[in-house]
């Protein structure tokens, strides 16, 4: 009996050996030294977890890593203990200690002030610290070719001005509810409801809100934000500010960015009013279906080419054969709209083919009897109706 309990010691105790080497050589591969994590193990029972936060919070000195009298009747009674239970698995601790480490080796590696205060920190002073993003000097100072661009608001009024006309160039309709705007209050500065703006009506909502610069320049005119108004008291009533701004919203009216933009919404607005004339008008509708009576039968689903065409905001689809002709799609666009098609035959508008790179406009007088296979819009045809440029104004 007892060499069976000698053999039982025996084993617990190679068990104990082996476990411990494996738990050493876990310790060991976070980058700890061999015999401050045997020591480390020691103190904490052999838990690989709080080895590992030991090692890393630096409570193992050197005096701990030297050799006691009574480690090995330690070992033995340990083994005594563990021989008669299951051991538990340590890999997930194991993997949290790796993950403390290099977060730890990270954190090493970072500047001081993207450092955070560590909660494992055995000194209190550093777990209180707050550490905070290098002022401009200290920026000057470690990155001295680096310049930092000044907020709008702190430049001076021509800038800002200037700046905020300049973004607006592509917003016609901004452009234009502001120089309405700041004429009026130029000719009658003491009329209250001209120094007043409502910021929560549609058309501002849709206007001025949603046009980068819009708001700035009126605050750049000494208007400010009361509830949801925008109010230019009478004393701050710059006529020199007033004319800068004026000026600057007229210089953008002469931009091709500007012209570019007023001709697209014009060309929608036309091409609607258009489309909702045979609403008014019988001898439109009447004239419309003359035209669409010659367009040819359409193929059925999954046949011929599908031609979609984009009219501003709204886009028509039909089906033709390879061998109908551009005249015909013509006239399926004049049951749209007749003035549609006679502006696309005097080239006013132009027809453009989207699926060519780029956007090719077709020469709907030159192609008006060829094949839509010739002109490319077979098997299918994607186009645009779009103002001419050389018509802009």
């Amino acid at each position: 009996m007892f060499r069976k309990l000698t053999d039982r010691v025996t084993s617990a105790a190679s068990s104990l050996l082996g476990r411990e080497d494996s738990n050493v050589q876990q310790l060991v591969e976070l980058g700890f030294e061999a015999n401050r994590a045997r020591a480390a193990l020691q103190s904490t029972n052999g838990n690989v977890e709080q080895a590992a936060e030991l090692l890393l919070a630096g409570d193992i000195s050197q005096q701990h890593t030297a050799s006691n009298e009574g480690e090995e009747d330690a070992m033995l009674q340990r083994a005594l203990q563990e021989s008669l239970q299951q051991p538990k698995p340590t890999r997930t601790a194991a993997m949290r200690a790796a993950a403390r480490a290099a977060e730890e080796r990270f954190e090493s590696q970072k500047l001081p002030y993207q450092k955070k205060t560590s909660s494992r920190s055995s000194s209190t002073d550093s777990r209180q610290s707050k550490i905070s993003l290098p002022s401009a000097g200290g920026l000057s100072v470690t990155h001295p070719d680096v310049k930092v661009i000044p907020k709008l608001q702190d430049k001076t009024k021509e800038e800002q001005v200037l700046r905020c006309a300049d973004r607006l160039k592509t917003y016609p309709n901004a452009v234009d509810t502001l120089l309405r705007a700041l004429t009026a209050v130029q000719k009658d500065p003491n009329n209250l409801n001209f120094r007043i703006i409502e910021t929560n009506t549609p058309v501002f909502q849709r206007t001025l809100q949603s046009a980068p610069g819009a708001v700035d320049l009126l605050r750049a005119m000494n208007y400010y934000p009361v509830g949801e108004k925008l109010i230019l008291d009478r004393s701050n009533v710059d006529a020199a500010l007033l004319f800068l701004g004026t000026s600057a919203l007229e210089q953008s009216k002469q931009t091709s960015e500007y012209r570019s933009e007023k001709a697209k919404l014009t060309f929608a607005k036309t091409i609607e009013q258009i489309r909702q004339s045979a609403d008014s008008s019988e001898s439109e509708a009447i004239q419309r279906s003359a035209f669409m009576a010659k367009c040819p039968s359409e193929p059925a689903a999954g046949r011929g080419t599908l031609v979609q065409v984009q009219m501003a905001e709204s886009t028509v689809l039909r089906r033709f054969d390879g061998d109908d002709t551009l005249d015909d799609i013509l006239n399926w666009i004049a049951g749209h709209g007749i003035a549609i098609r006679d502006k696309l035959l005097s080239q006013e508008w132009q027809l453009v083919d989207l699926n060519k790179y780029p956007s090719t406009p077709l020469d709907c007088r030159a192609n008006q009897h060829h094949t839509l296979q010739y002109i490319g819009l077979f098997p299918s045809g994607k186009l645009e109706i779009v103002p001419n440029v050389k018509y802009l104004k």
